[in-house]
């Protein structure tokens, strides 16, 4: 998490980017939440969640592939995946199934 966002800040320093500096714990909490809930039985998670932090989580959690995600930062490329508003980066989303890191299931 740490490192994405140091990416981040020295690739795009004039860009917003609304960081998870300082709750940097909340990427391995989530990955725990979602593999004990797929532990219980759970098989599908929907994520709301505010800016800061958006593109970690995307990143790191619900695995986006990074190419979409930086596809953002230059406005004349096209992400293959179009999920979200497409207004902002901050509002993008994505939709993945995702292997419990626990049971490989």
């Amino acid at each position: 998490a740490s490192k994405f966002e140091d990416y981040l800040k020295r690739k795009w320093s004039s860009e917003k980017l609304f960081g998870l500096e300082g709750c940097e714990a909340l990427i391995p909490a989530m990955k725990m939440v979602i593999d004990t809930a797929a532990n219980q039985g759970v098989d599908t998670v929907i994520m709301g969640m505010p800016h800061r932090g958006r593109l970690n989580v995307l990143a790191n959690v619900a695995r986006k592939p990074l190419e979409e995600l930086f596809c953002q930062f230059y406005p004349k490329l096209e992400p293959s995946d179009v999920s979200g508003s497409g207004d902002v980066k901050y509002h993008l989303g994505t939709c993945i199934e995702r292997l419990n890191r626990a049971s490989n299931t």
